[in-house]
């Protein structure tokens, strides 16, 4: 349950973080409790309980006094006093790990809240539910516990038929395109008719003549006339405050459009720093990597919760002066946070749904909406830490999701990662883009798919490229390479002929 080591080590850098932050966070929660167990503590244990990742309380320590330690009077008071409140306030019960730490001559109490099992959520106290939002603790609505409630199991509600819908409310070239996707990824559906592949895959649901919520939300014309809160809402923030926002926007329409949308929507937005290619030309470069906000917001439209129980809940898209926040109906299912940031890692929320996205593509630029791999989230991570920026911050809250993408570099980024001007140029995509290496021996991943081209001497698809990446990066993923040469195609050291997720596609240098 708990991976610390509870040393004063430890708590001069907790305090040094919560100093830095200003309040408590997410996930820790301090007390001065001087005299003993503070109430305000029960709502606490509630929402930690209640949260997919727990959370730990440190008690002795003066919030108001720049965290201050102040000590507890009674730690064991303390611990037995808590220990009750878990075992016999908290419904259903729940367990904790606790300590004292000696530190500056004051007895800090420190206690770890693991999360409840999802089946066993929402956790109540003195008849009420709280959920943690940032620094703090907030009574759970009617509204939300249902959700919870509706999340203990996994139910699928993208399969359900959505009345009144027929084969005419499916857009016809998403339709089109849809059926040859299929087809040509499984033999059995190749001599299929029409209606035959859509009902096998889903599009419409089993045993009627609707479509189902995932086929309507994937591939219809216009779903929100069905579902309205199957669309997307986003503001740019003021940072003078001065005005509501500065910009309002709103996508509606299947997944594939609304990701496009939005996407262009978002980069409007941004700022575009100028890079000039090896051929002299300038050309916009990117505040913010294409790949990690396609990666964020397709994640966001395709695993937002289907609970009729959501239905006045939309994706949302906040620009920051800082950050961009993007927040989803819904938390994760049968996945841990740390994992979902793993390599080959992923997390069906709306299985029917996922499935029938890996055969969708965008309508503009034809990129598939996912790519079924497991590897969007770790593409994402890898595309902004490549960029120089803050990782993305993930937060479950249970009943709803929040990605954010820093908009700030991250303080000396390229000082311990990048150790040559070949790298930094790698990890920068607003400084110079590379020059083909003269060294056989790579320093960076952009360098090594360089070298593979340079070694194949002939246009080469991503297998052949692949196989002749040299040592030490002959380990490197598929969706590791594609970002790479969307990296190298856009800086314009390398052309392409074929389209981005064709297998036909091939690459060559300039």
């Amino acid at each position: 349950m708990n991976n610390v080591e509870w040393t004063p080590e430890w708590l001069t850098k907790t305090i040094k973080l919560l100093r830095t932050h200003g309040s408590d966070t997410q996930f820790i929660e301090v007390k001065k409790a001087h005299g003993g167990y503070p109430g305000s503590l029960d709502a606490t244990l509630s929402s930690f309980s209640n949260s997919s990742t727990g959370g730990i309380i440190i008690c002795g320590l003066d919030e108001n006094n720049d965290f201050a330690p102040v000590g507890v009077y009674d730690p064991a008071d303390l611990e037995k006093t808590l220990g009750n409140k878990l075992r016999r306030g908290l419904k259903p019960p729940n367990t904790m790990e606790s300590g004292t730490i000696l530190y500056e001559d004051a007895k800090i109490f420190v206690a770890t809240i693991p999360p409840l099992p999802p089946y066993e959520r929402p956790a109540y106290i003195g008849g009420k539910a709280y959920v943690r939002s940032g620094d703090g603790d907030h009574e759970m609505s009617r509204h939300e516990t249902d959700m919870m409630v509706a999340q203990r199991t996994r139910t699928a509600f993208d399969e359900e038929p959505v009345e009144y819908t027929s084969l005419a409310d499916l857009d016809e070239d998403l339709k089109k395109a849809y059926l040859k996707e299929a087809r040509y990824r499984s033999r059995r559906l190749a001599n299929c008719t029409d209606e035959e592949v859509l009902r096998r895959k889903g599009i419409i649901a089993l045993g009627t003549d609707n479509l189902s919520l995932a086929g309507l939300y994937a591939l219809g014309a216009y779903p929100q006339e069905f579902r309205p809160s199957l669309k997307v809402t986003g503001v740019v923030i003021d940072p003078n405050g001065k005005a509501r926002n500065l910009d309002k926007f709103e996508a509606d329409g299947p997944i594939p459009a609304m990701l496009e949308e939005t996407l262009a929507w978002v980069k409007r937005n941004l700022a575009h720093p100028v890079v000039e290619l090896s051929n002299g030309h300038l050309v916009n470069g990117q505040e913010v990597p294409d790949i990690a906000l396609r990666e964020i917001l397709s994640n966001a439209l395709v695993h937002r919760s289907l609970n009729p129980k959501a239905d006045t809940e939309e994706v949302r898209v906040r620009i920051f002066p800082d950050r961009i926040s993007v927040e989803n109906p819904g938390g994760l299912y049968g996945i841990t946070l740390q994992r979902l940031q793993e390599y080959g890692e992923r997390s069906r929320v709306n299985d029917r749904l996922y499935d029938v996205c890996t055969h969708v593509t965008t309508p503009e630029d034809g990129y598939r909406v996912i790519e079924g791999e497991g590897s969007g989230i770790y593409t994402a991570q890898e595309a902004v830490r490549q960029a120089g920026l803050k990782p993305i911050q993930f937060i479950d809250g249970v009943i709803r999701f929040t990605a954010i993408i820093s908009r700030e570099p991250l303080d000396g980024a390229h000082a311990a990662n990048l150790g040559s001007p070949q790298q930094k140029s790698e990890a920068d995509p607003r400084q110079s883009p590379p020059t083909v290496p003269n060294s056989h021996q790579p320093s960076s991943r952009q360098e090594a798919v360089i070298l593979a081209l340079r070694s194949l001497r002939h246009p080469a698809g991503i297998d052949d490229i692949m196989g002749a990446l040299p040592a030490p990066f002959g380990e490197l993923q598929k969706p590791q390479v594609r970002y790479i040469l969307t990296k190298l195609l856009q800086e314009g050291v390398i052309t392409r002929d074929g389209g981005r997720g064709n297998r036909n596609t091939t690459y060559q240098l300039v």
